[in-house]
């Protein structure tokens, strides 16, 4: 039987794309960090300074690495083989089978601060930053990599559906403005205003494939429906249109190249948006907080360098034969042709959508729920619910931590987390102040750098900031004592 790897090409994409990429976003343990100014980047009501101003390294002032998926890693389809393939790589499809769901997804973030400074005023705080960001998400269905690995044979006579597949991905430049007030002893409340500058995205819609076989399963009769916008230094070339041969702007798409010009890149500042991010802390009682937020709400509009596309076409593909798809990479010429094949005669069904100049694009919208108890006047223990909602997909995460400040010098917290139905996840956060010098670093699984293929969830938050003006009793986000904690300040619950 002929395996029909109808979406294979596309899967692989799927798979590359994750891990070739920088692995990018904010760890849960940096929340409730004591004396990090950045804190403020997960809740607005929770700036980490009491008094003073602070300035983030130039260049070096953050950098946010991180990447998950739904509880399965590279190494689940493509792993070292074993005896006399133990000198190579191999495909392990039941493996990866085993390990996805029914609706499968990775996603990868970056964020780059250039600058960032703030300071904190009697009762209020005031910060802006200029911050390069870049994300990715692709999504796919079971019934996508069923086709690949047992074929058509299943659906001899039927109609197969490989469900919804894509990719969101955009690259923007933001400058933030942020403001908290204390509007009580107990309450502090926060919010950013950001501008946005779209560099480059793309967002596909309703992408699907439906296919029949016949009683010999010797084919697939393919529909392709769907649509993407793309924004980049692009340019396409087009068949021509069967029903208008000297129209080649209706045709269907024959290539894609890059025209990038750094310069015309780098200062293109026409796909503009708005994000905002809002957020309280209440304290309840000496020792509790409680603390809410909600991070990048907002679109960016895209008007540059814009081309949309219809996918919606038929073709008859003959699939591709392998002779032992489980336990060797397919590397004969006719596989690799056949990819090709397969590659243009979905390509063909691409048409470009002449009706609309541009797009709108959303951000992957992030909503934290916190609360923090404090055991003494070192140490606290603090609970913290995630959701990111993104693509029509909820994802969702649970950390425990503990929090120290030692010496009113040295940061400390130990994280437990539970994303996306994993449940290896020891997290920790470090940071260290001498004299206005501050570094910290903050990561959710600390042993997933050391086996990147086995990873399902990455993240890694670093930075230098200069901290100038604080009172030797406002160091570490609070005046020494309960009382002192609870009065005249943010993040008054460490």
């Amino acid at each position: 039987m002929k395996k029909h790897f109808i979406a294979g090409f596309i899967l692989i994409f799927a798979i590359n794309l994750s891990w070739i990429t920088p692995l990018y976003s904010q760890p849960n343990t940096l929340y409730f960090m004591k004396g990090i100014p950045q804190t403020k980047d997960l809740n607005p009501a929770r700036p980490g300074i009491k008094s003073g101003w602070y300035l983030a390294l130039p260049i070096f002032s953050k950098l946010d690495l991180s990447a998950n998926t739904n509880n399965w890693s590279y190494n689940d389809i493509i792993h070292q083989g074993a005896g006399s393939q133990s000198d190579s790589l191999v495909w392990d499809f039941p493996k990866f089978i085993s390990a996805i769901g029914n609706k499968n997804f990775v996603f990868e973030s970056a964020a780059l601060t250039v600058l960032e400074g703030g300071f904190k005023k009697d009762k209020n705080f005031f910060s802006l930053s200029l911050t390069e960001k870049e994300f990715a998400e692709t999504y796919f269905d079971q019934n996508l990599v069923d086709l690949i690995y047992y074929g058509n044979a299943q659906y001899v006579g039927q109609t197969y559906t490989s469900g919804y597949m894509g990719v969101g991905a955009q690259h923007y430049r933001e400058v933030a403005f942020t403001y908290a007030r204390d509007v009580s002893d107990a309450l502090t409340v926060g919010a950013t205003a950001k501008l946005l500058f779209g560099m480059s995205a793309i967002k596909t819609n309703g992408m699907n494939l439906q296919a029949s076989s016949p009683a010999n399963g010797e084919y697939l009769d393919v529909t392709a429906t769907g649509r993407v916008d793309v924004s980049a230094p692009l340019e396409y070339t087009f068949y021509n249109d069967p029903a208008d041969p000297t129209n080649s702007s209706n045709g269907y798409l024959e290539s894609v190249n890059s025209v990038f010009d750094a310069n015309n890149y780098f200062t293109n500042f026409s796909n503009m948006g708005f994000a905002i991010d809002l957020g309280f802390a209440y304290q309840v009682n000496d020792n509790f907080q409680l603390s809410v937020s909600m991070i990048d709400l907002g679109t960016i509009g895209w008007k540059t360098n814009t081309q949309s596309f219809i996918e919606q076409g038929q073709f008859r593909y003959s699939g591709v034969e392998l002779a032992n798809p489980i336990n060797s990479l397919p590397t004969s010429v006719s596989v690799s042709d056949s990819i090709d094949t397969l590659v243009d005669k979905l390509k063909s069904t691409f048409r470009p959508d002449t009706t609309t100049n541009g797009f709108s694009t959303g951000l992957p919208t992030k909503f934290y729920v916190g609360g923090d108890y404090l055991i003494n006047d070192i140490f606290s223990v603090s609970g913290l619910a995630r959701v990111r909602i993104y693509n029509n997909m909820v994802h969702s995460a649970l950390t425990l931590s503990g929090n120290a400040l030692l010496w009113d010098r040295l940061t400390l917290s130990a994280s437990y987390s539970v994303m996306e139905s994993t449940y290896d996840n020891i997290g920790l956060g470090i940071g260290y102040r001498g004299g206005p010098f501050q570094i910290y670093a903050a990561a959710d699984n600390l042993i997933s750098p050391f086996y990147p293929s086995k990873a399902r969830n990455m993240n890694l938050r670093v930075g230098i900031n200069l901290i100038f003006g604080e009172s030797d009793d406002d160091e570490g986000n609070g005046k020494k004592g309960r009382s002192g904690r609870r009065s005249g300040g943010i993040d008054r619950c460490p």
